[in-house]
């Protein structure tokens, strides 16, 4: 098992307690269903957006967007692939997430598969480095060696004992912000795969935010501070040459990297957050499910939806989910537009009351 070694100091517990007091901010208040299905939308666009820059992908953040809505743009179909393959995985973490069952090396693999998909080869995507990786910068026009990952044979115990370790019930003292930063640290140092090892620790650090209850009801979006913050991202990370070397060092640094960027990310979004009360007919706040959300957000993202891509959406029978969606008609968030088979929902604009 992993024993990390860090300070909680005077500025990491600063961050921690200002983070919580956004938390309570953000998940007390009662918003505008639109206004959340934008900022989760947002969210997601900025995570896709970030995350593949990072690795060198060229599209803006205006073009990811239009990729995700279905829109044509001109780009490469590698850029453009890598794009979809972000979302998706973005979606089957999720999925996984609201299903609440520990992860296994199975689905580390499958992660991959998916972000890697048509990006490398297939002996190489969803599956194990076969050799040794060496992250490489170059300074002063010379290539030099920065980190040298953990022996090839190595890599499938420690991803396995890195899942049992992130779900140890040892961890429950560390508070969620960190015990996340540290799930992070861990898992892109062992760098198990020849290629996408960035983007899949990433993608694993949302996944534990979310199960974790730190997600901000799906509108937080931590690469965009990667992004903007790279080379001091990457400084963060180097607290040793090798595996172990990392292993075994301070990580105070990194965790006061990791919660300074998500009290940034934090604090950003409370900013568009329209404290207020959507009221129903009863005169009584309206809450959303996580079925009604996840409607909602792919009736933002593609502007409507029909009963066919609603049961897709939830696995659901279709009686059931016809049911869900004319629940959000009664609550006036939705209307329907045509009739029959060809029956579409799009969003309807709410009335916020403060209180």
């Amino acid at each position: 098992m992993f024993k990390p070694i860090f300070t909680i100091t005077p500025e990491l517990n600063s961050q921690i307690a200002e983070i919580e007091r956004l938390k309570t901010i953000v998940d007390r208040a009662i918003i505008l269903p639109e206004l959340e299905v934008q900022l989760r939308f947002r969210a997601t666009v900025e995570a896709v957006h970030s995350s593949t820059s990072i690795e060198g992908n060229p599209l803006s953040e205006a073009q990811v967007q239009k990729v995700l809505q279905g829109k044509a743009i001109t780009a490469s179909d590698y850029a453009i692939v890598e794009i979809l393959n972000y979302k998706r995985a973005l979606d089957w973490i999720n999925k996984k997430a609201d299903q609440k069952n520990q992860l296994t090396t199975k689905d580390i693999l499958e992660l991959h598969r998916i972000v890697t998909d048509k990006l490398l080869s297939k002996e190489k995507s969803g599956h194990w480095r076969p050799g040794d990786v060496f992250v490489v910068n170059e300074v002063d026009g010379k290539e030099i060696i920065q980190f040298t990952g953990p022996e090839a044979q190595r890599v499938p115990k420690l991803v396995d004992s890195f899942l049992k370790w992130a779900s140890s019930q040892e961890n429950s003292s560390f508070h969620p912000v960190l015990l996340v930063g540290l799930i992070h640290y861990i898992f892109v140092s062992i760098h198990p795969f020849s290629d996408g090892n960035g983007r899949t620790t990433r993608l694993l650090t949302s996944y534990y935010l979310k199960t974790s209850g730190y997600d901000f009801r799906g509108s937080l979006s931590l690469d965009s501070f990667y992004l903007q913050h790279r080379l001091e991202y990457y400084q963060a990370l180097s607290q040793g040459k090798t595996f172990d070397e990392r292993m075994s060092a301070d990580l105070t640094p990194f965790l006061e990297f990791f919660a300074k960027g998500f009290l940034e990310v934090a604090t950003n979004l409370s900013q568009y957050i329209k404290v207020g009360k959507v009221i129903g007919d009863n005169n009584k706040p309206i809450r959303l499910d996580s079925d009604e959300l996840a409607l909602l957000d792919f009736v933002y993202q593609f502007g409507e939806i029909t009963i066919q891509e609603a049961v897709a959406i939830l696995s659901l029978p279709k009686r059931t989910v016809q049911r869900r969606l004319m629940e959000l008609v009664e609550k006036n968030i939705l209307t329907t537009q045509g009739q029959g088979p060809a029956t579409r929902y799009v969003l309807k604009r709410q009335k916020l009351r403060h209180s």
